[in-house]
């Protein structure tokens, strides 16, 4: 969006009429919006006039706007006039809903012709300027911005597709990326299901007795475990691990088994423990 319609093309047409006079004003920051008239099929715009021509402004003719609160369509309703006494249309309803209670609040709102149409409804474009059009031209310049970021991202989207390569080896990574996905999903969905299993007891048989001095190497050939897992039950279940041998608890560990460490390796070895992975089902 131009910081002023005066460098808009076609904005030579406006110099010398009655718009010229606000180039400097907006060009210095005064707000400003550009907008269709509406109702011209309802008023006198194209109408034949008493001179034989049909009632058609020129392009940067001054124009009138003319709150109308009685209107019993719209409250907000804002007449447009042109030459004073003739009547050509309305600011459309989303305008109007904009400038309206600015101008009840004393904000001035100036009006020219920037397009006068082709006799047509909703050919004809009026540009405002004036306080009262702040809020409207915030909104302009917002929705302007938008769409030129939009139009960044899309255009680095396609040079990031072009340096990706042709359509079939996106489509062939597309399917990858979808495949690992589904078994991202799929592998979640089996372990939550398999986590809320019922634990399967173990065969006391299988576990040492109680007052049996064993090395860690048991308790782990047992119950499945790991070395490490198996030092750390019996931490957990309060049995000192005596290590005969220096270095990292190997052969050597050894501990007495309990009741209290018989409960849980019990515990540990009914729990489930086969997790499927993605690995497994791509």
């Amino acid at each position: 969006m131009s910081d002023s319609p005066f460098d808009l093309p076609g904005a030579v047409l406006l110099e010398g009429v009655d718009a010229a006079i606000e180039a400097g004003r907006i060009r210095a920051g005064e707000p400003w919006a550009g907008c269709e008239i509406a109702g011209l099929q309802f008023y006198d715009y194209d109408q034949i006039g008493l001179d034989g021509e049909p009632v058609r402004p020129r392009a940067g003719d001054r124009l009138v706007v003319v709150r109308a609160p009685d209107n019993e369509h719209d409250g907000n309703a804002v007449e447009v006039w042109w030459r004073n006494d003739v009547r050509i249309g309305h600011l459309p309803r989303g305008v109007a809903r904009e400038v309206a209670p600015a101008m009840d609040a004393g904000l001035s709102l100036r009006a020219y012709v920037s397009d006068p149409g082709t006799g047509e409804a909703w050919t004809a474009r009026a540009l405002l300027v004036g306080p009262a059009a702040a809020e409207l031209h915030g909104k302009n310049i917002a929705h302007a911005t938008a769409q030129a970021l939009d139009a960044w991202r899309w255009g680095e989207r396609l040079a990031e597709m072009r340096r990706e390569g042709d359509s079939r080896v996106r489509a062939e990574r597309f399917e990858k990326r979808l495949k690992l996905a589904r078994a991202a999903r799929l592998a979640h969905a089996v372990n939550t299901f398999s986590a809320r299993l019922p634990p399967e007891p173990i065969d006391d048989a299988l576990l040492p007795p109680v007052g049996a001095g064993v090395e860690l190497f048991e308790i782990e050939r047992a119950i499945g475990c790991s070395r490490s897992t198996a030092k750390r039950l019996a931490a957990q279940a309060g049995a000192r691990v005596a290590v005969s041998m220096r270095g990292w608890y190997a052969t050597g560990s050894h501990v007495v088994v309990t009741e209290e460490l018989r409960a849980v390796m019990a515990e540990w070895a009914s729990r489930p423990r086969r997790r499927v992975t993605v690995a497994e089902l791509v």
